[in-house]
């Protein structure tokens, strides 16, 4: 401090100080008038125990304490109190002490008195220091900002503790304030230097800590805090008996209580803090919460729903299962010098936000509703928590995600994640009964590193989590695509895994089924690295779409790229493939060409013998800006111009089949002699997620539901309606694009992916099941329609609200 500074602070710390003592002197007085059960000694009991009390101090007000009218009125019922007096004086005959013994005895009582009176005030004193620094601890930052020296020097005056007359400033030495200044201003380093010395000065004063008053203060606050006073004085008075006090040892021992005391008070303030930020939800945190991009907490156990409209639909029976993002930041902790702070993981891209899986259950016969949910990737969050942040087994395991660690993470030797059930992100598509570890009674979630969640369907408790290649060691690949294909027929199920080398990738087909859980390859090719969301399969074939991604320095980026979409970039001048593998021979038959596109899902599959051709139905876009905008800061806080872009229903013909499957034996599979596909856009309206009534899968079909953008349905252009994500619900005719969509939405709302539960044998007839955050109320429902007619039949609130997402959903009756 400068010599300003120091003059300022000594001067606010003597008329504190004498503040301070007069109102810690009237404050004992009034616990003296006021108390239940504290009675002020008469002045024979006080001089038998050998206190001191002919030093009576006067107040401002000019009267003595000890000879007010409250005192006098007090009297009777001290001489009255013949035991309590006796209590406190010798009864019997002793040797009288020493000098020196009766100069420690008069310490010991005054630190008695105090120490009673402190210990019926404990709490309050901890609280009153606590506001203190509260108060001047906010005002203290906002001066700090501000650079403001004066007022800075003024609020530590005001703090400054009070000093007894005898203490002598002057000499060298930390003042009160020094130390309040140094505290309120996180000066650890001088914190602590002042901390392990006391004030110098004579008398009393030189065993004054950090933020003690003297103890000839009549303070209540004088002797320290409850637990501190009565194990000393039991421990001086051993020391009396035994013909001696320690007098240094007990100042030391005061000064650390003083100083863990100080601790204690700013640790409480500290969490008092942070209890206040956890209650306190901000206007930001609330445009969070209303985009629908927020964290949830789960419900595991089952609660009944609430109908808000309509009733029960009749014939609706089975349980919705869907999964989608849950915890989209997780907190860890960072070591400083003298506390901890928090920091914040957040994920980047939608599809890599740790899962929440959603069941609702319906009841015909009771016509109730029943919900849980449960975070099935606790043990991954975990895992950031202690890593502080994500560290990938599998490279490329993200889409757009930082993962918080360096380059050479990649090459530090990982223990297995897979080694508790919740320890891997599976959040893409969910399998109904897959055979798995011996059983098909269970649900599976998929994600794109090729890594199975084996969970209950009751109670959704993950139960394991499994790799391809640990079902079957041929199936090799680092990569998978997570929408998994199944066969209601023949009950298998088909996935693709990617190899991925330095100069092209190997895809590998593989199926498991009830009659082969082992698993088996069904057929292997090698091109270019892609991104593989979703493919097709017919009664005796396999689609498999390549498109035009290109590595920047081969294979080495993609193979060691913590992000899959920063290590690959879609190429427009490249054509997309589609291989075309024979489930009956097991090998690629022929390969089709079409000018670039991109496609996150399909639709559906028909295989037309009668013209020997394959027609594969999909959701398409110009490119992969689609994966690139599911940004969550983006869809958090959308800037003006941002939107999703719109997809569109796109029906790819290929045609020849046996004819090209001979040519390409022929040619060697030469690409150059590929055959172009016939494209077919099947309405201009755009959709995304469509699903189609699963009794016509893999077969001709007319209907199909999906999301779409009430503002584009109405014809606005992409710069006007620009909007983030879906918004209603749509049912378009995909053999006569002249019919009128049916569209179902509500302001505020956004729908989930729409599943559709067949009624009866006809193809419309059924019901379409979606779960829709409410972005004004920040909650989630559920809502059922017709099929038919798109009528609402019911709505009904779930417990907290599900965040928004591309996540998959499946019904199971």
């Amino acid at each position: 401090m400068t010599k300003e500074v120091s003059e300022t602070i000594a001067g606010a710390e003597q008329k504190h100080g004498s503040e301070a003592s007069e109102q810690g002197h009237t404050e004992a007085v009034a616990a003296d008038k006021t108390g239940p059960t504290t009675t002020p000694p008469s002045k024979t009991a006080v001089a038998a125990s050998g206190a001191v009390t002919d030093d009576a101090e006067k107040p401002s007000n000019g009267k003595t304490i000890g000879s007010s009218e409250e005192e006098e009125t007090a009297e009777p019922d001290i001489v009255a109190s013949e035991n309590s007096a006796e209590e406190l004086t010798p009864t019997t005959a002793i040797d009288p002490p020493s000098a020196d013994h009766g100069e420690k005895r008069e310490k010991l009582t005054a630190k008695e008195s105090a120490a009673a009176e402190d210990s019926s005030n404990d709490e309050t004193s901890d609280q009153d220091d606590f506001a203190s620094i509260n108060a001047i601890s906010d005002a203290m930052q906002d001066v700090v900002l501000a650079d403001d020296k004066p007022a800075a020097n003024a609020l530590t005056g005001a703090i400054a503790l009070p000093t007894s007359d005898n203490v002598d400033v002057s000499v060298a030495g930390p003042s009160p304030t020094d130390v309040a200044t140094a505290i309120l201003l996180k000066d650890t380093e001088a914190a602590r230097a002042f901390g392990a010395r006391g004030f110098q000065g004579s008398g009393e004063s030189d065993r004054t800590a950090i933020g003690q008053q003297p103890e000839s203060s009549n303070s209540p606050r004088s002797s320290g805090s409850k637990s501190r006073g009565q194990p000393e004085i039991a421990e001086l008075s051993d020391d009396e008996n035994s013909g001696g006090v320690d007098g240094d040892d007990y100042d030391d021992e005061d000064i650390e209580e003083r100083q863990r005391r100080l601790f204690r008070l700013a640790e409480r303030r500290r969490q008092q803090k942070e209890k206040m930020a956890q209650n306190t939800v901000s206007s930001g945190e609330i445009e969070i919460m209303r985009s629908g991009l927020s964290s949830v907490r789960e419900y595991t156990s089952p609660s009944e729903l609430r109908i808000l409209n309509g009733s029960y639909p009749e014939g609706l029976r089975g349980s919705l299962y869907a999964v989608g993002p849950g915890r989209f930041e997780v907190g860890y902790n960072v070591q400083r010098e003298l506390e901890q702070a928090t920091r914040m993981f957040t994920f980047g891209h939608l599809m890599d936000v740790p899962p929440l899986l959603t069941k609702v259950s319906f009841d015909p016969k009771q016509k109730t509703i029943t919900h849980r949910s449960r975070l099935i990737a606790k043990q991954m969050c975990s895992r950031i928590q202690a890593e502080h942040g994500v560290s990938t087994k599998v490279p490329g395991a993200l889409y757009m995600s930082d993962t918080n660690q360096t380059f050479l993470n990649k090459f530090i030797p990982k223990a297995s994640h897979y080694s508790t059930p919740e320890g891997e992100c599976c959040g893409q598509d969910i399998q109904l009964f897959m055979p798995l570890q011996g059983s098909s009674q269970n649900i599976v979630c998929t994600n794109h590193v090729g890594a199975l969640q084996n969970i209950d369907p009751v109670d959704l408790r993950p139960r394991a989590i499994v790799e391809l290649k640990d079902v079957n060691p041929e199936f090799k690949g680092l990569l998978s695509c997570p929408h998994m294909q199944y066969d209601s027929d023949t009950r298998e199920h088909f996935t693709v895994l990617q190899d991925v080398g330095f100069r092209s990738t190997t895809y590998t087909v593989v199926a498991i089924s009830e009659s082969q859980p082992e698993g088996y390859t069904v057929a292997s090719f090698s091109a270019q690295a892609s991104v593989l969301h979703s493919f097709a399969i017919t009664q005796d074939y396999i689609i498999v779409p390549v498109y035009p991604y290109a590595a920047p320095i081969g294979g080495v980026s993609y193979r060691w790229g913590d992000s899959l979409l920063e290590t690959l970039s879609f190429d427009h001048a490249q054509p997309a493939y589609f291989f075309v593998i024979s489930r009956e021979y097991r090998r690629v038959q022929c390969v089709y060409q079409a000018p670039a596109f991109f496609a996150m899902h399909h639709i559906n599959a028909v295989q037309e013998s009668a013209t020997d051709s394959i027609s594969i139905d999909l959701i398409a876009y110009e490119d992969d800006a689609v994966l690139r905008r599911l940004m969550i800061k983006d869809l958090r806080r959308p800037s003006v111009d941002f939107s999703v872009p719109s997809g569109y229903a796109r029906r790819y013909q290929l045609s020849g089949v046996t004819m090209e499957a001979t040519k390409y034996i022929e040619t060697k599979g030469r690409p150059s002699l590929f055959p172009w596909a016939h494209t077919l856009l099947l309405r201009t309206e755009s959709i995304e997620l469509a699903k189609i009534n699963p009794m016509v899968s893999a077969k001709p079909y007319t209907y199909m539901y999906g999301l779409s953008h009430v503002e584009r349905l109405q014809g606005l252009p992409v710069h006007v309606a620009s909007t983030t994500m879906y918004n209603c619900i749509v049912k378009l005719d995909s053999n006569d694009g002249a019919t009128k969509p049916l569209v179902w939405s509500r302001k505020h709302c956004y729908p989930s992916e729409p599943v559709f539960v067949p009624h009866s044998d006809k193809e419309d007839d059924g019901f379409i099941v979606s779960i829709f955050f409410d972005s004004m109320r920040i909650t989630s429902c559920i809502v059922v329609l017709d099929a038919k007619t798109f009528k609402e039949l019911m709505i009904a609130q779930l417990p907290s609200a599900v965040p928004l997402s591309f996540g998959h959903s499946k019904f199971a009756i």
